[in-house]
């Protein structure tokens, strides 16, 4: 299953698109009415998310067709276009979109795009001065006050709180009153890219990086136990922490308990040797020192480890970023990190965490693909494979509550 979203001057030209392709047996998903600040004022043109059961026959089109994978925030524009879904009764409709996505996220699993992550933010500025230049505020008025006061409490950025007040417009009359948030986080849980638990048959080898004190070694444990304990594989232990006092004996303690080697590496040479001496391993497990995002050096020294592993088989690198980063925080540490091969991430401390929203807005802004969410000490319970709509289930009903 592939979804993509085209766009056109007119809802014909959008679905010409959809039909060249992916056929005359495409579904449509959704159709909107989008605006953008022109030169000589605000462009209108049309939004069609499409999705086709048979990869192998779909074309893609790059003059139509956005990124394969993304599908924007779910809202129907009433209009020249009836969609199919939308034909259904609204619950069945929420539901078969947010099968669809989440069959298109394994299709085409989500990965650090940093290309995609500026365009998407380019496009939310452009829409922003658009509104100051036109005198407009952030539109809220569909989502009432006590759900806009929910979003303002959790922090969510303006653009993205003016996305949902415009998918309920667009939603219309075909939405009850008491369906308005279980609605609102299917379409902001498959707008988020997670990547959801590893498969470490693939993945054998995974260096854990990231700034100091958001939780790595915790991290590394509860992954450990959970491949030991629970998965019954054959792991083994690496850190090249020799900076911080302690950090090789917490780790060592966590390797007795599990019953499982540990080894230490000083140097990048020294890092091939342990690795090339545990190939036997069904999975190996690499702690690093925590690196500020502020020192460029230090970052620059993990990518000479990751250059002394890549003879590793199943080599990935895993970022760790915390769920109480602020924006700016956020978005440095993925910047700097962004010159290793990041391939997945975990966010620690969600159960830390007070402005879920913020932390939705940063996932959403810099597509960081998670895999886990980690939300207390506790090894290895507190960790769970992360989830759009867990995410965005703190977000719309202000709970703490991480059920799926």
């Amino acid at each position: 299953m592939i979804v993509r979203s085209y766009t056109g001057r007119s809802v014909p030209e959008a679905l010409s698109k959809v039909r060249t392709d992916l056929g005359e047996d495409a579904l449509i998903i959704e159709t909107r009415a989008i605006r953008s600040p022109g030169l000589l004022g605000r462009r209108t043109g049309y939004e069609v998310v499409a999705a086709h059961d048979d990869a192998a026959e779909a074309r893609y089109s790059s003059a139509g067709a956005s990124r394969p994978g993304s599908a924007p925030p779910a809202s129907s524009a009433g209009g020249a276009a009836k969609s199919r879904i939308w034909q259904q009764d609204a619950p069945q409709a929420n539901l078969q979109a947010s099968t669809l996505a989440r069959q298109a996220q394994r299709d085409h699993p989500p990965t650090f795009e940093h290309g995609a992550a500026l365009e998407d933010e380019l496009h939310a500025i452009r829409r922003q001065l658009a509104r100051l230049a036109s005198g407009q505020g952030i539109p809220s008025s569909h989502l009432g006050e006590e759900l806009l006061a929910d979003l303002r409490t959790a922090e969510l950025p303006d653009e993205l709180v003016a996305e949902l007040d415009d998918a309920l417009a667009q939603a219309g009359d075909r939405l009850d009153a008491s369906q308005r948030r279980a609605f609102l986080t299917l379409l902001m849980g498959r707008a988020l890219p997670c990547a959801g638990a590893i498969d470490w048959t693939a993945c054998r080898r995974m260096l854990v990086v990231g700034p100091t004190g958001v939780g790595k070694t915790t991290t590394i444990a509860k992954l450990a136990s959970d491949l030991v304990l629970r998965q019954r594989r054959r792991v083994a232990l690496v850190t090249i922490d020799t900076y911080r006092v302690g950090a090789t004996d917490q780790l060592r303690a966590y390797a007795d308990l599990l019953n499982v080697p540990l080894k230490v590496a000083t140097s990048p040479a020294q890092l091939a040797t342990v690795l090339g001496s545990l190939t036997e391993m069904d999975n190996v497990l690499i702690d690093t020192a925590g690196r500020s995002p502020a020192d460029t050096t230090r970052v620059h020294e993990l990518k000479s480890y990751c250059r002394a592993a890549t003879g590793s088989p199943g080599l990935s690198v895993m970022l760790c970023v915390a769920a109480t980063s602020g924006a700016a925080e956020f978005a440095a540490v993925v910047e700097r990190f962004s010159i290793l091969p990041l391939e997945h991430g975990v966010v620690t401390k969600l159960d830390e965490c007070e402005a879920p929203g913020r932390l939705y807005g940063c996932l959403r802004r810099h597509h960081l693909a998670v895999n886990y969410l980690t939300h207390g000490q506790e090894v290895p319970d507190d960790i769970m494979p992360a989830s759009g709509e867990a995410l965005s289930r703190r977000v719309l009903q202000a709970s703490s509550s991480l059920a799926v």
